[in-house]
Parts: structure tokens; C-alpha cells; sequence
């Protein structure tokens, strides 16, 4: 080797060690932001199932009226109508404003406690931000899909009188009899363990990046057989998919009007992808627009939930259903969208703020 030749290799050498120094630095340096920066979130705790108290199985279960029991691990209650909670009375009290929320597993508190559902802690921030008595009614239930959680609604508007019904809308709520499956069981599960590889990793550096980077991929090639390709191929390229979806929001602008009582559409957010890259902003984009198109405003949650890490918001690793903090979040999100609301009621606009005493109607652990 010539004297030359020697020099450009040691050059080469040179500047490889300072790149891989210098990324090496920059990784040490990103570590330490992310982990200066982390926010560790408190896991949530649950009661243990009771023993003396029976199993509710399927939709038919959970809507017998005075259930009282074990679903999905938590307790449940239904009242004489068949919903999740305490009785109410067909008309709400002189001077509460009674606000009826209803949708489909998320509404209902799929895996939570009915004091943990978004309605009800909404209730109670309510109740702590206006000079107002509030009253909210969930009539969610696991399983439906949009043109059936509007029939329920108009089904009981007439005889609970809410003064605003709000519907609780998840992207899979498209789902009827149009809709194209083609996600693959193996496939779903090989994301969820992908997605989950280093949620408990040593380096919070890569904790933070690798959702980000499936999301970055997902956005722009969602994988074949995934879930999120069929939601695609639903939204963008089953027109008949679409417009029973259309029909039912149709049908929800309809009852409205001849309810005389305004209607939200209240856009979930899933959790997965918790940041700027997230892949559903397609469908909730495509809802909201089709929403506002027939007279309906619409909330948004998704930016509530940016920086969140979404698995420690599930009810566990393999249901990917808001815990009590993804419901705290929920609820968060449709009290700051009602207040900013163009068209707020009175009763939702700022107003002095006043502490309300829980309610006995709050009190809603199983009888000892």
C-alpha cells in the first residue's frame, strides 16, 4: 500500500469513528430529553370480580333492565330501561340540564367501572366547572354500529327528554352490512406484539421512537391484512359502506329536528399512534365532514391524546379499550369541545364556576 493510500484510509477511519460518535452522542443526548421529559403515568387499579355476583354474556346481557353483575371482569349495572347506571326519572329535575351520550363499546365503558366511564365523568366535571346542575346519561352499548346506536337513540330521546344528545363515534361504528372484513387474525396479532416490543424497554429513547416509526409506515403503507388496511379500503373505497354510514347520520340530522334537540357527533379517538403521524385522522376527518354537511358539529379528542402512550391507556395488552385514564382523557375532551362550541347551549358556555356534592346517583360500587 502506498504512503497515499495509507493516509485516505486512516482518514476514512477517521471520520467513522467521529459518526458513529457523533450518533452516538445525539442518541445519548435524545435518551436524556426523552427521559427529563417522560411523564410516567399511574397504572390503574380495579376492583377483583365478585364471586356471589353472576356473569352478563353478549348485547342481550347487558340490555335486560336491573342486571346486576360481572362483564368483562368489572361489575355492571343496568336500571328498569336496560342502561348502564342508576335510575332516572323520564324528565330531569327543574333547573339540570340532562345531556344523553350514546354510541358503542367506549361509551359504555367496555372493561371499566360505570363511575369510570367517559359519561359519568363528564357528569362530574360538569358539575365542577359550571354554576349548573348537569346530568349525564350513558346509553352506550358494546356492539353497535352507527344506524343501530341512532335507533337506540331515538328509541329513548322520547322518554328520557334530553336536552342535548351527544353520539359517542368509534371508527368501526361503519361496520354493517356493507362493510368488506379482510384483516387476518395472525396478521392483528403480529402488530399488537410489534407495536408492543419495547413499550417496557431500558432506552425511554426507544419507547418514544418505534410507535412513531410504525405509525410513520402504517400512514403511508398500511400492512395487508391489518386492520387498519381494511378500515382503509371501508373509508376510501366501499361507496356502499359509506352511504349506509351517510344514511344513518341522515336519519340522527332527522330526529334532531323533529326531537327539537341538538345532536354531537363525538369523535374516539383509537389508541394506537398516539402522536402527529396518527393513521385514522382519514376517518375521523371523512365523519366529521359528512357530520357537519347535515347540520351536526362534531368534537374532535385525537389532540387530547398526543403524547399519550396508548398501551397504557388500554384495559390490558390484548384489549386495546380505554382504561379509567383514556376515559379521564374522553371526558376531558368532550367538556373543552362543548365549551368552545359556536352553538353551545347557554348552559355549556363559561360561566362561575360552583363545587356540586357527589350524588347518590354517583355511587355506584356494588352493594356490600
Amino acid at each position: 500500500m502506498t504512503p497515499e493510500g495509507g493516509r485516505h484510509l486512516r482518514r476514512i477511519a477517521t471520520h467513522g469513528m467521529l459518526i458513529a460518535f457523533g450518533v452516538l452522542l445525539a442518541m445519548g443526548i435524545g435518551e436524556l430529553a426523552v427521559r427529563a421529559s417522560w411523564t410516567p403515568t399511574v397504572a390503574p387499579v380495579y376492583l377483583p370480580p365478585r364471586d356471589d355476583l353472576p356473569i352478563i354474556e353478549g348485547i342481550f346481557g347487558l340490555t335486560r333492565p336491573n342486571v346486576s353483575g360481572i362483564y368483562r371482569g368489572v361489575y355492571y349495572r343496568s336500571n328498569s330501561a336496560g342502561l348502564r347506571g342508576p335510575e332516572y326519572a323520564p324528565h330531569p329535575a327543574p333547573g339540570v340540564f340532562r345531556i344523553a351520550i350514546f354510541g358503542d363499546s367506549f361509551t359504555m365503558g367496555d372493561g371499566v367501572l360505570e363511575e369510570q366511564a367517559y359519561p359519568h365523568v363528564l357528569q362530574r366535571k360538569l358539575r365542577r366547572r359550571y354554576d349548573q346542575a348537569f346530568e349525564v346519561l350513558n346509553w352506550g352499548l358494546a356492539g353497535v354500529n352507527t344506524q343501530q346506536a341512532v335507533l337506540r337513540a331515538a328509541s329513548l330521546a322520547p322518554h328520557f327528554n334530553p336536552d342535548l344528545l351527544v353520539y359517542g363515534f368509534t371508527v368501526n361504528d361503519i361496520e354493517g352490512e356493507q362493510y368488506r372484513h379482510s384483516a387476518e387474525i395472525e396478521t392483528q396479532i403480529a402488530q399488537q406484539v410489534r407495536y408492543l416490543r419495547y413499550s417496557y424497554s431500558p432506552s425511554y429513547l426507544l419507547r418514544f421512537a418505534w410507535p412513531r416509526l410504525l405509525s410513520l409506515q402504517e400512514l403511508f403503507s398500511p400492512a395487508r391484512g391489518g386492520y387498519l388496511n381494511e378500515l382503509l379500503d371501508n373509508y376510501l373505497n366501499n361507496p356502499a359502506a359509506w352511504r349506509d354510514l351517510e344514511g344513518a347520520l341522515d336519519e340522527l340530522a332527522a330526529e334532531s329536528k323533529r326531537l327539537d334537540t341538538p345532536v354531537v357527533v363525538f369523535i374516539h379517538t383509537t389508541l394506537i399512534y398516539l402522536n402527529r403521524l396518527h393513521p385514522l385522522r382519514f376517518a375521523y376527518s371523512r365523519l366529521a365532514e359528512a357530520a357537519q354537511e347535515r347540520g351536526l358539529p362534531t368534537i374532535h379528542s385525537l389532540e387530547h391524546f398526543h403524547g399519550q402512550r396508548a398501551e397504557e391507556l388500554w384495559v390490558n395488552e390484548v384489549d386495546p379499550h380505554p382504561n379509567d385514564l383514556g376515559h379521564e382523557i374522553l371526558a376531558q375532551a368532550l367538556l373543552d369541545g362543548l365549551a368552545e362550541m359556536p352553538e353551545a347551549p347557554p348552559e355549556l358556555r363559561e360561566s362561575p364556576r360552583r363545587r356540586y356534592a357527589p350524588s347518590t346517583a354517583e355511587t355506584t360500587r356494588p352493594p356490600e
